[in-house]
């Protein structure tokens, strides 16, 4: 699990999530304007990425046999994409060309997401 921070929260709060980070194995996402920038981990996580490690539990994954190529995988996703149908859960399924933006009432989400960072 990765929590999400700001800038402005990373350096007030940097000695709290550097201890977090080193001793409960927390990982922590900077992010600058709603994007991504630095990450801060703790060393064990740092050594395992640089060492190319795979993650805890992961190595059964690394051991599977693959079921699906990459050009199949591609060829499935594209196939997908043409025949796309979504169903609104108000009605029978609208194809993609025919999908209209929902209108919610009140102030754009972009403005609480700011008011709650302030």
């Amino acid at each position: 699990m990765v929590t999400r921070v700001g800038t402005h929260e990373a350096k007030t709060n940097l000695s709290e999530y550097l201890n977090r980070a080193a001793y409960r194995g927390e990982r922590f996402l900077i992010e600058r304007h709603g994007r991504p920038v630095a990450a801060l981990v703790g060393v064990a996580d740092l050594e395992r990425l640089e060492g190319g490690a795979p993650p805890e539990g992961g190595s059964e994954m690394l051991d599977a046999e693959p079921t699906v190529t990459d050009v199949e995988l591609r060829r499935l996703v594209k196939r997908a994409a043409a025949t796309l149908v979504i169903r609104m859960p108000s009605g029978p399924p609208v194809e993609r060309s025919e999908r209209h933006p929902m209108r919610i009432p009140g102030p754009p989400l972009s403005e609480d997401i700011i008011a709650d960072r302030r």
